[in-house]
């Protein structure tokens, strides 16, 4: 890594971050109701898609864990396809 730069990877994974903050605020959904409707715990979330000191690690998500953002958080599909190509 040059300094000052981050890896696509990282960018990418910040960019998702992003996206799924900005959409449950926009669609009023709490954390609560995400962390029950993917089944993953309050550690889990916070790592994916809050982390503060590292950066945020959405690509550990599995596909149900994805499905499940993507309906309930009608990502698009130019979202989607952002994140997942490599």
């Amino acid at each position: 890594m040059v300094r000052g730069f981050k890896p696509e990877a990282t960018r990418k994974n910040e960019d998702f971050a992003r996206i799924i903050r900005m959409k449950l605020v926009e669609h009023e959904i709490s954390r609560y109701k995400i962390m029950k409707a993917t089944g993953i715990g309050s550690t889990t979330l916070s790592h994916r898609f809050y982390a503060q000191k590292a950066s945020p690690a959405p690509d550990l998500m599995t596909v149900k864990e994805l499905r499940v953002y993507c309906k309930v958080l009608k990502l698009s599909d130019e979202d989607i396809l952002n994140f997942v190509k490599g």
